[in-house]
């Protein structure tokens, strides 16, 4: 690749949704925060408070901490030249679902108030999520403040943006194409690592440490993730409403041996709870234990179930580098213990959504990269009913596979978002690791693999790069 004002980053499957209020997928983020900006974006640190980004300084609390306002920064515009104003931010943050299940939203003169239904110790890490990212409604498009635009000639298999006209300094790489190149049927992503061999892409945070492994005259950039693959079990469904039959289940698993299928230092990655190592550590105390999961089975009785069905995602992802081979060695370990695993694959991201919408499965073996920096965040999107994903509701966080309702958890979980203690933190885990709704498998590292001709690369906490920071040489 010649041109200096285009770069190409190459994908593992094609992007249908860039609506920041609906896309679900930490592929469509990636293109989603080049083109729409937060109030507030996640420090460099990932403990630190958030720093401005479309407001001019961080959150003022009033009230007792009950209310949060800050100034909108002036001279930003939407790619169409609409002023971004107060009033506008708090009518799109108010039709955020998301959040208005957090606070009530209004402006007052040049600032915008957010009034919280409850305490929240880190309201400003919402504000970064990209719920809250700030998109224009308007003829049928969705428009911007950030550095780029969706560009019309833009589909699913290719995404292309252009910088983004009203901002005062564009960006130095003028034009961005996202290309997916989809993994064999194996699961190897051969087409995208010979694109990289090629020189056709000179980008891509959607690799893992093992598939980079053999590449040469590229930088790579290695660091602890925010991702954690799980096996999640399905509560609604006889097979496995038995918390004796999922405990039994989660005793079988070897983590480590699982972990071994996709890294060559496996205990590095294997999960010992639900938290990725850089929010912080719990433990949930499940060993592998054979003959426990064989007595707990025998105790279950006819509700030992004879075969379950096994829904999986639909290539590599961040915390699952190989997913087929995780799943094989899933069915043989369950095999085992006498029961027959039918395995699906889903042929796509939009497939694998319209699929956990419906329900219609036992197991899910998929994952969860974090959207924020707070914990809190981390644990609702896999926990909370909230999050269960329904057809009937479009929400942004769904990553309550597990379809699991625990008023406990529920209660433990606001807690938790208000005070961030390790006693509230325990009170939400400790009700996981007794009824298992899912077996965190596996933690994932964040991986940038990169050009030579790329400068000004810097990793961003939440595994998402900011093209605009980044030049090309040559």
């Amino acid at each position: 690749m010649s041109n200096s004002k285009t770069l190409r980053a190459g994908l593992l499957a094609p992007v249908h949704d860039l609506d920041p209020q609906t896309g679900r997928d930490f592929v469509g983020a990636t293109i989603i925060e080049q083109v729409f900006e937060t109030p507030l974006e996640p420090a460099e640190e990932i403990t630190r408070p958030a720093r401005p980004l479309l407001f001019s300084e961080g959150l003022t609390s009033e009230s007792g901490g009950r209310t949060f306002s800050a100034p909108v920064r002036d001279g930003v515009r939407f790619s169409d030249g609409t002023p971004l104003t107060a009033e506008l931010m708090a009518q799109i943050l108010s039709q955020a679902d998301r959040l208005a299940g957090q606070a009530r939203v209004e402006a007052r003169d040049d600032r915008v108030l957010f009034h919280l239904d409850h305490p929240a110790s880190r309201f400003d890490h919402v504000l970064t999520h990209r719920y809250c990212e700030i998109g224009l409604r308007k003829d049928g498009e969705i428009l911007g403040t950030g550095p780029y635009r969706v560009a019309a000639d833009s589909a699913p298999e290719r995404i292309h943006l252009v910088a983004n006209p009203e901002r005062p300094a564009p960006p130095e790489i003028e034009e961005l194409e996202f290309v997916a190149y989809p993994p064999d049927d194996d699961g190897v992503p051969r087409a995208l690592l010979q694109a990289f061999e090629a020189g056709e892409v000179e980008f891509s945070n959607v690799l893992s440490r093992e598939h980079i492994a053999g590449l040469k005259g590229v930088r790579k950039w290695l660091e602890p993730g925010i991702a954690t693959a799980s096996l999640y079990f399905n509560t609604e469904r006889p097979a496995v409403q038995d918390v004796r039959v999922r405990r039994a289940l989660a005793l079988a698993i070897d983590r480590t041996e699982v972990a071994r299928i996709s890294y060559r230092n496996p205990m590095v990655f294997t999960a010992t709870g639900l938290l990725p190592p850089l929010m912080g550590t719990w433990r949930d105390g499940i060993s592998h234990d054979p003959k426990k999961a064989a007595a707990l089975l025998a105790e279950a009785g006819d509700a030992r179930p004879t075969r379950l069905s096994m829904f999986m995602v639909y290539g590599p992802r961040p915390y699952l580098p190989h997913p087929r081979p995780v799943a094989d060695h899933l069915v043989e370990v369950l095999a085992a213990l006498g029961i027959e695993v039918t395995v699906r694959q889903a042929e796509s991201m939009h497939h694998f959504f319209r699929e956990i919408e419906r329900g219609d499965y036992d197991l899910v073996l998929s994952g969860w990269v974090a959207d924020t920096a707070d914990p809190a965040d981390f644990l609702y999107a896999l926990l909370s009913p909230e999050a269960i994903p329904s057809p009937d509701r479009r929400i942004v966080i769904d990553g309550n596979l597990s379809r699991w309702r625990n008023v406990r958890v529920q209660e433990a979980l606001e807690h938790y978002r208000r005070d961030p203690s390790e006693d509230n933190k325990a009170a939400v885990l400790e009700p996981v690791a007794e009824e298992m709704p899912l077996l965190p498998l596996m933690y994932g590292p964040t991986v940038y693999v990169y050009s030579l001709r790329i400068s000004g690369f810097k990793p961003s906490p939440l595994g998402i790069p900011r093209f605009a920071d980044l030049s090309l040489e040559g």
